[in-house]
């Protein structure tokens, strides 16, 4: 993947690169890019689904389970910007770079 779809970071000095994790760090990011997937998907499920012609239109999730969603999905995406920040010394900001 280039730069563009991985989204903004900035390396600090002396920062590892993902060569140089080891088996456990490189499965913690595994799992944490896995959990962002599937909170994504779980949500989008819930808010983009399309019709199926002639057969039925989606009905509108109720509040209270995309509530769920979106928390999942935050924390989802806390966990990999953490991740990236302790493991590959990524500032994974808005802002940066």
């Amino acid at each position: 993947m280039g730069s563009d779809e991985e989204g903004p970071h900035v390396e600090t000095e002396g920062s590892p690169g993902a060569q140089e994790l080891g088996a456990e760090e490189r499965l913690r990011l595994r799992r944490a890019h896995e959990r962002l997937r599937t909170a994504s998907k779980d949500l989008e499920v819930l808010i983009a689904t399309e019709p199926i012609k002639n057969r039925w239109a989606p009905e509108p999730a109720p509040p209270e389970i995309l509530d769920v969603a979106r928390a999942d999905l935050r924390r989802a995406y806390a966990e990999i910007v953490r991740s990236h920040e302790e493991l590959l010394g990524w500032e994974m900001s808005p802002d940066a770079g």
